[in-house]
């Protein structure tokens, strides 16, 4: 009975911690969750994609477009001035109306977000990518990640980290992989 108890705890354990490491595979430290998206004019987009650059991961989970776009605007202020970084978006789509067919969600999107000719708009139609990065309902999240595909950053947006946090984060970053 005892051996039977102890299976059954051991195998209760294993299951808890797989599931905490597949939701919490984002945090800091921790190698950046592989994945394959679409983007609005159907580019595939993977892990891959990523690798060698710092990359801003704007994750968006249930927020509006227009909180997504003026995300994205603020960030994209400190790309041009760095070669080293680029941003990609991943928007959680499981919430869609289930009605608009989504080649109309893709024009919709396409013709509000100005943004998305230059930083590619992954869709995530079932919301397991952005669940499993650490994406979270009615906020807009952002990941920093490494040229070796490490997160180095993950916090909700929020505008005044940009010159406080965001900006000299990126500047440590794109010094360390000159060297």
């Amino acid at each position: 009975m005892r051996k039977m108890l102890r299976r059954l705890l051991f195998i209760v354990l294993l299951f808890y911690f797989i599931n905490f490491s597949i939701v919490f595979g984002s945090e800091v430290g921790s190698r950046l969750v592989d994945f394959s998206l679409e983007d609005l004019h159907e580019a595939r987009y993977s892990q891959a994609n990523l690798e060698g650059k710092i990359t801003l991961v704007v994750l968006q989970s249930r927020t509006t477009l227009q909180t997504a776009i003026d995300c994205k605007t603020q960030l994209k202020r400190l790309i041009p001035k760095n070669q080293a970084v680029q941003m990609v978006a991943i928007m959680d789509l499981r919430k869609r109306p289930s009605l608009v067919p989504k080649f109309a969600l893709k024009s919709k999107i396409s013709a509000q977000d100005t943004t998305s000719k230059e930083i590619p708009f992954l869709l995530d139609w079932d919301g397991g990518v952005t669940k499993a990065l650490g994406g979270e309902d009615n906020k807009c999240k952002l990941l920093i990640v490494d040229p070796a595909l490490k997160v180095v950053y993950n916090q909700e947006y929020e505008k005044a980290a940009i010159e406080s946090e965001i900006k000299p984060l990126l500047i440590e970053l794109s010094n360390t992989s000159l060297r």
